[in-house]
């Protein structure tokens, strides 16, 4: 996970951003998650406190496109990616198909 990610990387001020706004709110609390995800939202609720700075933010499905590309990619030669600082060459490539197809 990418919270774990910034944990081992020695990370003191994080931003993270998600997809879905109910994981974003149950990260930014410390309310026990009773859901099927209620594991992995502890696991996050733990970590926070090993920043000096953490912040949860939501980012439109739509204008994560980008992570969207990394996520099928990675999923489909069953990798795993931490991104800093830059992005494969692949997900840049594809993502200029996309903003080509675009209407103006």
């Amino acid at each position: 996970m990418a919270i774990q990610a910034g944990v081992e990387m020695g990370l003191r001020v994080v931003t993270i951003e998600g997809d879905s706004m109910t994981v974003i709110k149950k990260c930014q609390t410390d309310l026990v998650d009773k859901s099927e995800i209620g594991a992995y939202i502890r696991d996050i609720q733990t970590k926070k406190n090993r920043f000096w700075s953490i912040i949860f933010i939501h980012a439109h499905r739509s204008a994560n496109q980008l992570a969207y590309i990394l996520e099928i990619e990675t999923l489909k030669n069953r990798e795993q990616a931490y991104l800093v600082g830059s992005v494969p060459v692949y997900a840049l490539r594809r993502m200029e198909i996309e903003w080509a197809k675009e209407p103006d």
